[in-house]
């Protein structure tokens, strides 16, 4: 059974696992017991949730690959049986990588290699290993020995992807020139007539799924033009070479239309409003947590760019979680942070792991202690506006902003920006403060009050600090 690994790490690659491919995974894990079977499942699941940067989970499932490559490794030892010792110690090595675990990864990685130096295939998941812990050098050097020994040998499927890992490795290194070359040759064997039947192959099933841990000819086919396409494509970027690099993300699109990589560097790089608005909206349906795309779009609305998202007309479809996304990013954007946050929060109630919500929320709320924001309840609160649901969340919450009281101790009145509020009643903090300088103040909001006749906020203190 073939396998191959693809890693992701290095091009920041943030597709969001569709449905139906963790669905496949879960099957997988479920149906098949066999050691390859249950290794590349749990992988996959594991890259596909680090990709929705939804680390908590991934880290469970690279917790179980570990599990399962170890007890194998302790199997094949007691059976004697050290090729098959070597793949287990091979692989348990590369989930301690995505693990984060440098020492254990060295270790298993040189232990694995003891028994299988002239295996391709173990030199190449030596690489991976290095590339997840970031060793771009030491990955090289490990897909150099595995691309020597398969130009011996007569697979070029499997040659192809050593030469993929080890262009990767040498953009990470700078060495431009000789990762381009080794890019196009993959690219282009992979396109030529010794690959027909595996296309025509591919076309008959129609295949499209796209994973890190590949099991079978078609899967390692198309994950591999994809990855080799995708990085040719950001090397085009990165030169400036905005046509061929266009060209390259079309090809990705061609074959998978929803790719959310392709989408966002299209959307990046569109030459018209209307295009990049179709582009984006494109990709953040594919991948809604791309913080790369997030942080793109944000430079592109803080432009004064950007159509409005999210809404649905009566009876219409329900807005995706990409058009939810790009709703709250455009409330942030327009300073409606409370708007911002229940569409944020809506989100989190579907996504409660994922990292990038949180990110968010929190990005949010720290405006939300800023005096524009504060401004805006103020009137909510004059205008009787605040629904139920709003008032009960603010009597939930908590906030916290930089302060500047205007007398004290004991303090009663200050300032939030250019913001004023008041306490019900004076009150005295444990610790060395006084008036007049910057502050960091905990609190609930009441409600609206006035201060020599300007509106105000009317504030419960939770907590008083120094600023940080």
């Amino acid at each position: 059974m073939r396998i191959a690994v693809f890693l992701f790490a290095i091009l920041a690659q943030t597709r969001i696992a569709s449905d139906f491919e963790i669905q496949q995974m879960e099957q997988q894990v479920a149906r098949s017991k066999d050691f390859l079977s249950q290794l590349s499942g749990h992988l996959n699941l594991g890259d596909l949730r680090m990709m929705r940067n939804e680390t908590a989970v991934a880290r469970s499932e690279y917790a179980k690959a570990l599990e399962i490559a170890t007890n194998e490794r302790l199997a094949a030892r007691r059976a004697s049986e050290m090729t098959r010792y070597a793949t287990a110690t091979s692989y348990a090595a590369l989930a301690e990588a995505k693990l984060g675990n440098a020492e254990d990864t060295f270790a298993l990685s040189e232990e694995a290699i003891r028994y299988t130096s002239d295996s391709a295939k173990s030199w190449n998941l030596y690489a991976n290993a290095m590339t997840a812990l970031g060793k771009p050098a030491k990955a090289a050097s490990a897909s150099r020995n595995a691309v020597a020994i398969a130009s011996h040998e007569n697979d070029k499927l499997d040659l192809a992807i050593y030469q993929y890992a080890l262009a990767s490795s040498l953009l990470e290194l700078k060495q431009t020139p000789e990762a381009e070359k080794l890019l196009v040759d993959v690219i282009t064997s992979l396109r030529s007539e010794s690959f027909a039947p595996l296309r025509r192959e591919v076309a008959r099933t129609e295949s499209f799924e796209i994973y890190s841990t590949a099991r079978g000819e078609q899967s390692a086919y198309i994950s591999l033009l994809n990855r080799s396409q995708l990085r040719l494509a950001r090397l085009y970027e990165d030169r400036g070479d905005i046509a061929r690099a266009r060209q390259q993300y079309a090809n990705v699109l061609a074959d998978r239309s929803d790719d959310p990589t392709a989408l966002a560097a299209m959307a990046h790089l569109s030459t018209s409003a209307d295009e990049r608005e179709r582009y984006y909206a494109a990709a953040f349906d594919a991948n809604p947590f791309s913080l790369p795309l997030i942080r793109d779009y944000q430079k592109y609305l803080s432009a004064g760019a950007g159509s409005s998202a999210g809404t649905a007309p009566a009876g219409g479809p329900v807005p995706t979680s990409g058009s939810q996304l790009r709703t709250g990013l455009q409330q942030m954007q327009r300073g409606e942070l409370i708007a911002a946050r229940q569409t944020v929060d809506q989100l989190l109630q579907k996504f409660p792991n994922n990292d990038t919500l949180q990110l968010l929320a929190r990005e949010i709320e720290q405006r939300r202690g800023g005096g524009s924001d504060l401004r805006v309840l103020i009137a909510a609160f004059n205008n009787n506006t605040l629904t139920a649901e709003q008032r009960a969340e603010l009597d939930r919450k908590t906030f916290t902003s930089d302060v500047i009281f205007d007398h004290g101790p004991p303090f009663e009145t200050g300032r939030i920006d250019d913001v004023p509020f008041r306490f019900s009643e004076p009150t005295t903090f444990n610790g060395n403060f006084v008036s007049g300088v910057r502050l960091r103040l905990t609190y609930r909001v009441l409600g609206a009050s006035q201060l020599n006749g300007a509106d105000a906020l009317l504030l419960e203190p939770v907590r008083l600090e120094n600023p940080r």
